[in-house]
């Protein structure tokens, strides 16, 4: 693999994560309040996509 195609790869995917933790954040503040959104991003942002997955679950359940 190149090595300047990872220089536009990985920074892609940090920029990524961070506008889906950006988006769980608004979207629970938006449905549930401020604290959850903040506890659902904190959630998001330590367990990655398993996260985003098990709020995906939990915000379609509602």
């Amino acid at each position: 693999m190149d090595v300047s195609l990872l220089f536009f790869i990985i920074p892609l995917l940090y920029l990524l994560s961070y506008v889906i933790l950006f988006w769980v954040f608004v979207d629970a503040k938006e449905k549930h309040g401020t604290n959850i959104g903040c506890l659902w991003a904190l959630i998001v942002f330590a367990t990655g996509p398993l996260g985003v997955i098990a709020y995906l679950i939990v915000r379609n359940a509602d």
